[in-house]
């Protein structure tokens, strides 16, 4: 059973696995730009897009290259297999819902996040689409990028061990990731609650980040606000 167990956490983890459990929401994501006719409806697609930009780099689908490029790279790097089980791909969905439903359990609703969600799409496709981007593109920048970087420079470039280096690194793409959504024309009007649930919410992120990686962590951040939008549609 241990055996399994750690087999299960170890397979799940390569780039095949995370690629197929994210496919729905960037499918429906992406779809739900063009049907909906706008360019994103994410704020952190829309930083990548704004900055790919500033490079000369004009694309409507500049952040669905840049997270296919993450792909091939991670999986070329690998040399992982692509083989995907789908009874190992049901329990990694089950997994995801798992966390999603326990930081709900955890912080309930968050007033201030659901002002942000309501205030920048109106139907219940367009919300469900926004909640979609969230998890990839969120998790992409704020996780993939941001907190990767942030241990490499706390680690390699400062010389920290790698407790305090990941510890120091979460915490500060914790802030970060709540700072982010008070930024802009679009961003919320700022409370101290607001800021600091939206900053223990980046830090547990963070957290499954580091012990279960981007698929996961990416599929919980979009089902967790799912399961936010139905609480507030009853």
């Amino acid at each position: 059973m241990a055996a399994s167990f750690r087999n299960y956490l170890n397979e799940t983890r390569r780039p095949a696995y995370t690629a197929a459990l994210l496919l729905p929401f960037f499918i429906l994501y992406h779809t739900g730009t063009i049907i909906l006719r706008t360019t994103y409806i994410n704020g952190a697609d829309a930083l990548i897009i704004r900055l790919l930009s500033a490079l000369s780099v004009h694309s409507v689908f500049a952040s669905a290259l840049v997270l296919l490029a993450c792909f091939v790279v991670w999986q070329f790097r690998t040399r992982a297999s692509w083989k995907v089980e789908p009874s190992k791909l049901l329990v990694m969905f089950l997994e995801s819902l798992f966390f999603a439903i326990l930081l709900f359990t955890a912080f309930g609703w968050i007033s201030v996040h659901l002002s942000t969600v309501q205030g920048r799409a109106g139907g219940g496709f367009a919300r469900l689409v926004l909640y979609c981007g969230a998890g990839i593109y969120e998790e992409l920048v704020f996780r993939g990028f941001l907190l990767g970087a942030l241990l490499l420079t706390f680690s390699k470039a400062l010389g920290m061990k790698t407790v305090p280096a990941s510890i120091c690194a979460a915490l500060l793409a914790a802030l970060l990731f709540s700072l982010f959504h008070y930024i802009g024309r679009t961003g919320d009007h700022f409370t101290l609650a607001g800021f600091i649930q939206r900053a223990l919410g980046g830090l547990y992120f963070s957290i499954l980040f580091v012990t279960r990686g981007f698929g996961i962590t990416a599929a919980s951040h979009a089902l967790y606000d799912i399961v936010v939008g139905l609480r507030v549609c009853q």
